[in-house]
């Protein structure tokens, strides 16, 4: 039996921002089909005066620290996010206005 894809519309995340330097925010809610986050390249796309990782955590608050279910990606690194993943998806940096990219379908 063949499958059929199920069309789907790509929009942006729930956030494209880290407000405060060390406290994450949820970038993507759960229940979507899949996404990407993508850290970028230099210090001036990510709004900040020197580039620096943005960690991720697909289960819970990211910290600061790539452990446990929380990873680090680098300057220029993007994310896959799991299709069909239930969780939301949080992420965090260590300066305050750090922008990231987040699309999810």
């Amino acid at each position: 039996m063949a499958t059929v894809a199920r069309p789907v519309t790509p929009v942006p995340g729930s956030a494209s921002e880290i407000v405060v330097g060390g406290t994450a925010v949820v970038a993507a809610p759960g229940n979507i089909n899949g996404g990407v986050i993508t850290n970028p390249y230099t210090a001036a796309d990510q709004g900040i005066g020197s580039a620096e990782p943005l960690y991720v955590n697909p289960v819970g608050p990211a910290g600061l620290a790539g452990n446990g279910t929380t990873f680090a990606l680098q300057p220029g690194q993007s994310w896959t996010m799991i299709p069909g993943q239930t969780t939301s998806t949080s992420v965090n940096a260590a300066s305050s206005g750090h922008e990231f990219s987040v699309v999810v379908w």
